[in-house]
């Protein structure tokens, strides 16, 4: 009974990665089809991406115009003889044509032996048919390079019947050197496979072999571009106005901040510096007015100057800097904001690792008290307020870091005074910290809920960490879900293991902190939620929830220095424990 039950549940397993191939296969089809506007292609898995010649387009030859109408025809293939014949034909009359023909002809050539191995089911044909989209790959083209690219992926998964290698290939796809040109098809593609997600360890490794070869440029020189997330397809865009723009700028790390008054599409690109000029990074704001942003302003450091104007029929904000440097552009919802990370160093450089002695080398922290100023946080039915505890923590923890350990500490906010909270990581990479710690008072609605809890930037668990992310983000919980799901995209995977490792050292302490006065304070472990002010930190990052405020138990104890500082006393002993190696 057991193995019946066990067959029956991975044939259910197979025929779910199958029905995603078709999806995957179909995404392929309609990608230049749809993006062109052709008109009379087939929009399926058997669907070529060429569109119907005529005999006078100057773009086009006999064989082509032959083997494009019989994949755009309904009639199967009456023998696999006939099949490859038509394909054979297409291949030899395509050598020697430009090359701009030459990879259209290469991706009809493998959408007929695809064809073929599905109606034949000869491997021969599978093979080359990935042969010839890896041709077409590299067509200037981009729907046509990306559109073969991910035919051969997902002919490959076909084949080995892997979802999980499939996932691992689409994955790696994406962060290659074409990954921008089709950032779109690839979140598609890996949203489709993402029951099937690859082991974070293996994600990161990925990742760091693409940033070793971004760092080192396409000859060993300077640094290339790095990560551009763009707003889904779903997202209703534009037309919109520039409210704000917002610089945090040091000599080699600058965050910038770009708030809209709604949604907008945007393309960023790069400008080479000169003799005369240094480099220039851009991004030109689709359906969008300048509206209250000034047209110039002076910067210090990486980022020396900011100007905003059109640019055709678009908005460009051109930043000048001072080197060439790595970039990371994301967006945050509610209110909508184009965030643009710069940094000398790449974003994804390895955490810290511990030496030979087993001491890692963390010489200096970033204490984050959250809210603050005209923001208090959580107010608890006795009326204290999240700021005012979370402030005595930070200024209880950072003495004994310089004190004990020989740790240099800044705290994002040194007194009562509000802190955007795109600039609170911002502090921490100009900082070039080893460690960010920001620190919350939890809060819920039954006021039943107490205990100690720590969070790590990923997708939310559960419900209950959604809501406490919307809480902190001050957004909605459908905001943090679209934050969530683009974690991937802005590959966090490389600080993620360090930061979850540092979670678990600081869950622990403070419970061992407490347990001497506090026993029966609950634990209530580790946990992920995409929290906006972990967004972007370039270091290991935790987001510390000292106790329930709004559990009048927990709020009066918070009220406490004993409390406060057994707290404060948990973090610095996470800190010396994670320092130490262990």
């Amino acid at each position: 009974m057991g193995k019946a039950h066990a067959e029956m549940m991975r044939k259910q397993r197979l025929a779910r990665f199958r029905m995603l191939l078709v999806v995957l296969a179909t995404l392929v089809a309609c990608l230049v089809a749809c993006s062109k506007g052709t008109s009379g292609t087939e929009v399926g898995p058997n669907a070529s991406a060429v569109p119907t010649a005529s005999g006078s387009d100057s773009n086009t030859f006999a064989e082509l115009e032959h083997a494009t109408n019989v994949l755009q025809s309904d009639q199967a293939f009456t023998s696999r003889a006939q099949a490859v014949t038509v394909a054979d034909q297409l291949a030899l009359a395509a050598e020697g044509k430009p090359e701009e023909l030459g990879w259209r002809a290469a991706k009809l050539v493998g959408d007929l032996r695809r064809r073929s191995y599905r109606t034949f089911h000869v491997a021969t044909d599978a093979r080359e048919a990935i042969i010839q989209y890896e041709k077409a790959t590299s067509s200037t083209d981009s729907e046509l390079s990306c559109g073969a690219k991910l035919a051969s992926l997902a002919l490959r998964a076909e084949i080995e019947d892997d979802p999980r290698a499939a996932y691992v290939a689409l994955y790696e796809a994406s962060r290659g050197e074409k990954a921008e040109l089709c950032d779109v098809s690839y979140r598609r593609a890996l949203l489709d496979l993402d029951t099937y997600r690859a082991d974070p360890v293996k994600l990161a490794e990925i990742d760091r072999k693409v940033a070793a070869s971004i760092a080192a440029g396409p000859d060993g020189g300077a640094p290339m571009t790095d990560t551009v997330v763009k707003p889904g397809p779903e997202t209703k865009a534009g037309p919109a106005k520039i409210e704000s723009i917002e610089t945090f700028s040091a000599r080699d790390a600058a965050r910038v901040v770009i708030q809209l008054t709604g949604p907008v599409t945007y393309d960023v690109g790069t400008i080479e510096g000169s003799d005369q000029q240094g480099p220039r990074l851009y991004v030109d704001l689709h359906q969008t007015k300048r509206g209250k942003a000034q047209r110039q302003r002076d910067a210090d450091g990486l980022v020396q100057r900011v100007r905003v104007g059109a640019h055709k029929d678009k908005t460009r904000v051109v930043l000048d800097l001072s080197q060439q440097a790595y970039r990371r552009v994301f967006f945050l919802p509610e209110p909508f904001r184009v965030v643009m990370d710069i940094s000398t160093t790449t974003p994804r450089r390895e955490a810290p690792k511990a030496a030979p002695s087993g001491r890692r080398q963390v010489r200096r922290i970033v204490l984050d008290p959250g809210h603050g100023g005209q923001d208090p946080g959580a107010i608890g039915p006795g009326g204290l307020r999240e700021k005012e505890v979370t402030l005595d923590i930070a200024h209880r923890v950072a003495p004994i870091l310089s004190r004990e350990l020989g740790i240099v500490t800044m705290l994002t906010r040194d007194d009562d005074r509000y802190v955007p909270l795109e600039e609170r990581a911002a502090r921490a990479n100009a900082f070039h910290a080893d460690l960010f710690v920001s620190v919350h008072c939890n809060a819920a609605e039954d006021p039943e809920h107490r205990g100690v809890q720590t969070f790590v930037l990923a997708r939310a668990a559960d419900e209950a960490a959604l809501h406490l992310a919307a809480r902190e983000n001050a957004a909605s919980a459908a905001a943090g879900s679209q934050v969530g799901a683009m974690l991937a995209d802005l590959q966090v995977e490389s600080v993620s293991q360090q930061s979850g490792h540092f979670a678990k050292l600081l869950q622990r302490s403070t419970m061992a902190s407490l347990a001497e006065s506090y026993r029966d304070a609950p634990d209530g472990g580790v946990r992920s939620a995409a929290f906006f002010v972990l967004l972007g930190a370039q270091m290991p990052a935790a987001l510390f929830e000292v106790s329930f405020i709004s559990n009048p138990q927990e709020e009066t104890r918070l009220a406490t220095a004993d409390y406060r500082q057994k707290l404060a006393d948990g973090i610095a002993n996470a800190i010396r424990a994670y320092r130490d190696g262990r």
